[in-house]
């Protein structure tokens, strides 16, 4: 029996598979920023993520995330019934959640630095 070959993949599907994951890598610290900010619900959060320059995380990708945030104790999160849409289930920040958000951006700085100094970029 003739098992036919997996096409190769190309150096764009390579690019964007790394770009994806990438953008995955670090939809926890985008998310967390946005509840340091103000509360939000969850579709909130995906449509401020797509109006911010292409970081765009589905629902699928979102809410995941934003129950393991949740069970880690990162956000909290509350049903609120005000508005004309009907409840919605808002996340906020914890003090544990702005504690790590506060360490992953010293983190991002460090290897943000290190990525400018590999391309040569002056500070």
């Amino acid at each position: 029996m003739h098992v036919p070959k997996r096409a190769q993949p190309t150096a764009a599907d390579d690019f964007a598979s790394w770009s994806t994951q990438l953008r995955k890598g670090i939809v926890e610290l985008m998310i967390l920023s946005l509840v340091d900010r103000e509360q939000l619900y969850g579709y909130a959060i995906v449509r401020e993520l797509k109006e911010r320059g292409g970081l765009a995380a589905g629902e699928g990708t979102v809410y995941p995330v934003l129950r393991r945030l949740e069970s880690d104790g990162l956000v909290s999160a509350a049903w609120s019934d005000e508005g004309p849409a009907g409840p919605r289930k808002y996340y906020r920040i914890t003090d544990d959640g702005r504690a790590f958000l506060e360490r992953a951006w010293a983190e991002w700085d460090t290897v943000s630095s290190a990525m400018g100094d590999l391309r040569g970029e002056k500070r």
